[in-house]
Formats: structure tokens, sequence, C-alpha cells
């Protein structure tokens, strides 16, 4: 099971927000390039670089940041916020960045989903992100749909998708722990792969996580564990080896 430590720009800063809320944002370094670094060196293989600026613009922001990491630390990144046209996603992909993540546009435009599975994908990764209620959220967290995750995430497996990112916004920053209900359902109704975000608070969080690897869990997604010093990296990939 592969840990993936989150990187979260907002004007050029490594930050963390609570449940979603630009508001509610903290910083914890200037420089989000040192900080990949620092993760590097406790083992990771892959970043999740997220465009907190793009997302909310509906328009890239902090790519170079992404690049810089790429081309310094040598390390996958997966970069994701405010990516809404194939051409900026062809920008992304040809920059050099591993992954694309795709939110809203996926959710607003099904033709641009063809037009990403026929030719880009294996470059791109599609990331939704749920309430508590299982109801789908886009632009950044900024607005709900009324579009039900479990129904869409179906649907998307319709399509050919076999492996996605999903994020429980409710717990996202919490550190209160995620909640599996939904996580279960989408396992269980469907074949698909999911890379879990959202609450991961312990190692604990990561066993229990682990457990439903069979089950379809590729991979999970630490934030604010990691910054706060509450979950060490090495002993977390460790766990989820």
């Amino acid at each position: 099971m592969l840990i993936i430590p989150a990187i979260d720009i907002i004007e050029g800063k490594c930050v963390r927000l609570t449940r979603g809320d630009f508001s509610l944002k903290k910083k914890y370094h200037d420089n989000p390039v040192e900080i990949a670094e620092i993760w590097k060196n406790q083992g990771a293989t892959w970043l999740h670089v997220v465009d907190l600026d793009g997302a909310k613009a509906g328009a890239v922001r902090n790519l170079n940041i992404a690049q810089e990491i790429k081309k310094k630390l040598d390390l996958k990144v997966q970069y994701g916020g405010g990516i809404r046209d194939i051409d900026t996603l062809k920008s992304v992909i040809e920059s050099g960045i591993d992954r694309a993540v795709l939110g809203t546009k996926v959710i607003e435009d099904k033709n641009f989903l063809k037009v990403v599975l026929r030719q880009y994908w294996g470059k791109a990764i599609l990331s939704l992100d749920y309430d508590r209620s299982g109801i789908i959220y886009k632009n950044g967290w900024q607005k709900a749909t009324a579009v039900n995750v479990l129904g869409f995430a179906t649907e998307l497996e319709n399509f050919g998708i076999n492996e996605m990112i999903v994020t429980d916004i409710s717990k996202d920053g919490t550190l209160e722990s995620p909640d599996f209900k939904i996580v279960r359902e989408i396992l269980k109704k469907t074949s698909l792969k999911l890379i879990l975000a959202g609450g991961i608070s312990s190692i604990q969080d990561i066993k229990a996580i682990k457990r439903f690897e069979k089950e379809g869990i590729s991979g999970v997604i630490i934030g604010k564990a990691l910054y706060e010093g509450i979950i060490k990296l090495d002993e977390a990939i460790k766990t989820g080896t």
C-alpha cells in the first residue's frame, strides 16, 4: 500500500486547511521544495501536490513549484488544482509531472473525461471529494454538487476507470481518523482501487486502512499528521508495506 505525503500550496507556501476551509489555513513552511526533500529523505517515492490557489481560481497557479520538486528531487509527483481543460492538462503532463489529478471538470463534463481516457489515460487520475453524506464537492471544495460519490464512482467504473483518489472532506485536516462507511460501500459495489485521504491521524489509522488493501485500497495520502509530527513518514511507510 502506497503512502503518499501531501503538499498543499497557497501563494507559494506549504499549508494545510481544515475541512477545506481557506479561512482556517495554517502555514507550515515557506518553501514546499524543502518540505518535499524532507519527505524524500524519510522514504517517500510519490508526492501529492495540491495547488489550492488553482483549485479555487479554476486555473493552475503553482505548477512551477511542482516542476521544481520533480526536477530537483526526482520523485514521482501527482499534481492537481485548476486543471479544467485539455490544453491545461496537456501542459501539466508535458511539464514532466507524472500524474495530473482531475476533479471538478470531470464532474461537470463527461466529454472531457472521454477525451482524457482516449488521449491521456495513465497520465491522469481522478479525485472525488465528498462530505459525510456522500455528496461530492468541486471547485476546491467550495461548491456542493447534486452528485453522490457512490453513484458517480460506479459510473466512472463503467467508463473504464480502475483507480481514483477519494477524500472525505468532513475529516480532512481534523486528525479525527477516517470514516470507512462510504469507502466500504464503494469497494463493495465496484472493483475500483482507491487512494484514501482525509483524517489520517495515527499509525493505528494506517493499520486499519491496510486491512482493506485486499479489497482495493491501493494507497493513503497523509497531510496534517505529518506536519504536526504525529506520524513519522518512515514508520507509516513501513506499516503500509
